[in-house]
C-alpha cells in the first residue's frame, strides 16, 4: 500500500510541475505574443534606403534597400508591466544630407503584432497611420552628426 501511494504521489507532483509549464507557456504567449516589424521602402525611383534598427539591448544593423524591398525582423516584448520594448530605425539615402528617426515598435503606444511600415521621404506609415519623421540629424561629410 505504501509502495501505491508513493508512486501516486511521484505522479501527481510531476503533472502538477508540467502542468504549470504548460499555463506559464500559454499565459505569455496570449499576453505577450511575438510582433513582427516590416519596413518597405516607397521612395520613388531607384533610391537606396539605408535602414539601421536599435533598441535599447539590441542593435539590429545596418540594411539597404532598393525601392520597393523589405527589411524584416521580430522580436518578444517584454512581459514585465514596468519595462517597455522600444525599437527605433534610423533612415538614410543617397542625396539626402540628414539622417531620419522613427520609433518604429513603442509597446507603451503600438497594439499591433504585425506592424508593416511603408517609408517615403516624408516619413513613414505603420498600417495605414502616417507619421512625420520623429526627430532629424544633419550629417557632415565625416559621417558625424548634428540635431535638427
Amino acid at each position: 500500500m505504501a509502495y501505491s501511494n508513493s508512486v501516486v504521489f511521484k505522479f501527481s507532483i510531476i503533472s502538477i510541475v508540467i502542468f504549470a509549464f504548460k499555463i506559464r507557456d500559454i499565459a505569455t504567449f496570449s499576453i505577450n505574443p511575438r510582433v513582427t516589424v516590416t519596413i518597405k521602402d516607397v521612395i520613388s525611383g531607384s533610391i537606396r534606403l539605408t535602414v539601421h534598427c536599435k533598441s535599447k539591448d539590441d542593435d539590429l544593423g545596418f540594411h539597404t534597400l532598393q525601392s520597393g524591398q523589405i527589411y524584416r525582423f521580430s522580436f518578444k516584448p517584454s512581459a514585465i508591466i514596468t519595462i517597455n520594448t522600444l525599437f527605433f530605425c534610423a533612415f538614410t539615402w543617397p542625396g539626402s544630407p540628414y539622417r531620419h528617426y522613427l520609433d518604429v515598435y513603442d509597446q507603451k503606444r503600438n497594439t499591433c503584432t504585425n506592424c508593416y511600415w511603408l517609408i517615403s521621404q516624408q516619413g513613414g506609415c505603420l498600417n495605414g497611420q502616417c507619421r512625420v519623421w520623429q526627430r532629424i540629424e544633419s550629417i557632415d561629410a565625416k559621417n558625424s552628426t548634428s540635431k535638427m
